[in-house]
């Protein structure tokens, strides 16, 4: 009885322990759970594999001629995110070795297991605990039970399991996180992105920025060797960095050989010849811990500029709060693929001729204090020149905006941000191309070259404005032809005059869309026919203004960048290009040859200044401002348009200018240096063009060849001077009754 009492106290007591080890079973079990739930909430859109929001490097694209004669996009700037240098590839464009790499030496059960292996979770849990009694390891050093799963979730939340409770619960929180992965993606989606978000050496993360950085070639592309060295880094990359440990580096990437060998991924020959491979790293150009390349050229400057103006204006996204900075950051951070108007001849044509600098004399000024500044410590000042080429697309080609190295990424751009008075360029802008669209001028047509009649404020008329360049009138009839050419300010105004100022404003900010006339200032003579404008232009701005004098009238508004799509191939911004017919194509063509006449014509302002004419035509245009603070050129050929500006930052008179440049020969110091560069980088680009390549300048039907007298600008008759000129088809002509001597200009 005794002893049925005891046994009978035992088995209670045994139940109720076991009663009280479910009760707290049951309690761990509904916290646990409580736990995950809580601690999971977000993980529907935190965990989801097809909107990971991370860090991706942005792209920009130029378009080239492949060697079948097709256009193809190549990459021409990588923008490595100030966060992490990562481009995203699809796992069918990521090699299969790579794959097999990653599986071999990570997680060999990946294919097979439901997102954790139980074998291995419950290994290191008591390999864990052996060292907790012991101080040691059971297997001698720690066992990692993390599948690609778990690895996955860690690379996308950043979170990773600490010591004590907390470590375990983080760990049952992951466990249960990457059965919900693996229940939600399938093996194919959750290996693509954990190949795309492992973290490498630096700033480098996924397969793709390690095979460009390492091996210089695409992740679809590596060896055997190369996706074992790709896989190596991962578990320690300071320890493996392939640059700064490569005996570590070789040794694990040989193990992972071994592994692939034996989990049957490879046959024991490739085995060997990879491990016979040698560690052939692309040499470093960059500081692997460098948050920016500094090498962006002046046109990747203006790309940004542009693309991030856009993203602010249309907020593609849709997001709240989003400024500047927001823009800036997702540029930089979001993976943009920018499909660019660059065309990179062009673009390194310019960037030679301003390196070399051999144009624009410096000019020093020395002791120079900014009058602007008043606590300024004198310095020295030296002038600084930039250019712009477009073509009739309205693409941006290619942009320097200064001499020499450029030094600084996204500094001051010249070429695209620089606003500045624009001369005698602007007579070309409105004046002239008006008068013979609207019928008042022709070709030919006569104006008096004398002083034009303004108010002096004193009750009285000037006699003294506009000045010509040469400080002199001829005080004589003088046609639109030698006018132009010579760039006589007298005749341009009176052209001016008649078409009238709020004509000429309008057309230049409403149809050409030159965004910086002011409304207050700028309708005035001076203004729209001789450059003196409040604020002025830029070479960009300048250079769109000219476009319609090589596509028949035509003005397409300007852009660096046609589509922009996000690293998803989503598209983000559509550039809205816009064709506008600005003047007759008959006027147009007019116009052309007027210009044709400053390159080419005795009194030309830059005659004998322009590229090879057994090439390819050429037209252009000076210009500048009171004191030589600026000086301009605008040259076009059948394919492109360049504009070029000189001067000092700091718009002070050129004092020197006049002991420098006579304009006389070209490539020479003493030819125009605007138009000595223009000439240089179309020759360079005009180089090894083929017989299909080189265009012309067709005349339009509406447009007709004739005579004229060069004195009165008439029909001529026996014993006139005679020059060739283009008429509107059908224009009405006087026939001229004098008879004149020979003229030397003509």
């Amino acid at each position: 009885m005794t002893a049925g009492r005891v046994l009978g106290a035992i088995m209670r007591f045994i139940a109720s322990c076991l009663c009280v080890c479910i009760i707290l079973g049951s309690v761990a079990a509904v916290a646990v759970s409580l736990y995950v739930v809580k601690e999971t909430q977000g993980d529907s859109d935190l965990l989801d594999l097809t909107q990971l929001e991370l860090a991706y490097t942005t792209i920009i694209y130029s378009q080239q001629i492949n060697d079948q004669g097709q256009p193809e996009w190549v990459e021409y700037q990588r923008l490595q995110s100030p966060e992490e240098n990562r481009i995203w590839k699809p796992l069918n464009e990521i090699s299969p070795y790579i794959q097999h790499a990653f599986v071999a030496v990570e997680d060999e059960n990946f294919y097979t297991h439901p997102g954790f292996s139980f074998k291995r979770t419950v290994l290191a849990a008591i390999n864990e605990v052996f060292r907790k009694l012991t101080g040691s390891y059971l297997t001698g050093s720690q066992l990692g039970a993390s599948t690609i799963e778990q690895q996955l979730i860690k690379n996308i939340t950043g979170e990773d399991e600490s010591s004590g409770i907390e470590g375990y619960a983080r760990k049952v929180k992951e466990i249960f996180r990457a059965i919900a992965l693996d229940n939600r993606f399938s093996k194919e989606e959750i290996l693509e992105a954990y190949l795309n978000t492992i973290g490498l050496t630096g700033n480098t993360a996924g397969v793709e920025a390690g095979a460009n950085q390492y091996f210089g070639k695409s992740a679809a592309d590596v060896t055997i060797a190369e996706a074992a060295s790709i896989a190596a880094i991962t578990k320690n990359p300071s320890r493996f960095n392939p640059y700064t440990n490569p005996e570590e580096h070789l040794k694990r990437r040989d193990d992972i050989i071994l592994f692939m060998q034996q989990q049957g991924y490879i046959t024991q020959a490739e085995a060997e010849a990879a491990w016979a491979t040698p560690l052939n790293l692309v040499e470093k150009t960059t500081d692997e811990n460098a948050a920016v390349q500094t090498d962006y050229s002046w046109f990747t400057d203006q790309v940004i500029s542009e693309v991030i103006d856009d993203l602010v204006a249309e907020n593609p996204l849709g997001r709240e709060n989003w400024d500047r900075a927001a823009a800036n950051d997702y540029l930089y951070n979001g993976g943009l693929r920018i499909y660019s108007t660059v065309d990179t001849e062009v673009q390194t044509a310019l960037e030679n001729v301003w390196l070399e600098g051999k144009y624009w004399e410096p000019m020093p000024i020395e002791n120079y204090v900014d009058p602007n500044k008043p606590d300024d410590t004198p310095h020295t000042i030296t002038t600084q020149a930039a250019g712009v080429v477009i073509n009739y697309k309205g693409e941006l080609c290619g942009v320097v905006g200064g001499l020499g190295q450029k030094t600084e990424n996204r500094g001051f751009n010249r070429g695209t941000e620089m606003e500045r008075q624009v001369g005698s360029t602007m007579k070309a802008v409105a004046a002239y191309p008006l008068g013979i669209d609207m019928d008042l001028i022709n070709y030919s047509s006569v104006l008096m070259d004398d002083y034009f009649p303004i108010p002096d404020g004193k009750g009285g008329t000037r006699t003294d404005w506009p000045s010509n360049w040469n400080g002199r009138y001829s005080h004589s009839m003088t046609t639109v032809y030698e006018a132009l050419k010579k760039s006589l300010n007298t005749v341009a105004v009176r052209v001016g005059d008649w078409v009238t100022p709020r004509t000429m404003f309008e057309f230049a900010r409403d149809t050409l869309g030159i965004t910086t006339l002011d409304e207050n200032s700028d309708i005035d003579l001076a203004p729209m026919v001789l450059g003196a404008t409040t604020t002025g232009l830029s070479p960009y701005e300048l250079a769109g203004a000219y476009m319609m004098y090589g596509d028949g009238g035509r003005m397409t508004s300007l852009h660096s960048y046609t589509s922009v799509r996000d690293y998803q191939g989503n598209e983000i911004l559509e550039k809205d290009i816009v064709t506008t017919q600005a003047i007759g194509e008959d006027t147009a063509y007019i116009m052309n040859r007027l210009l044709h006449s400053v390159l080419f014509d005795a009194g030309g302002t830059a005659r004998g200044i322009h590229p090879d004419a057994n090439v390819m035509d050429s037209i252009g245009k000076t210009g500048t401002t009171n004191d030589n603070k600026d000086v301009w050129f605008v040259g076009l050929t059948p394919k492109y348009v360049m504009a070029t500006w000189y001067g000092y930052n700091e718009n002070e008179p050129m004092d020197d200018y006049n002991n420098y440049y006579i304009y006389k020969n070209k490539g020479s110091q003493k030819g125009h240096p605007g138009a000595s560069a223009f000439a240089e980088v179309m020759d360079t680009i005009q180089a090894d063009l083929s017989e299909e390549e080189i265009v012309e300048w067709e005349k339009p039907d509406s447009v007709e060849i004739g005579a004229f007298c060069t004195i009165s600008g008439d029909i001529p008759t026996d014993g006139c001077p005679r020059g060739t000129g283009y008429y509107k088809t059908g224009v009405q002509r006087g026939v001229c009754t004098g008879i004149h001597a020979t003229d030397p200009a003509a």
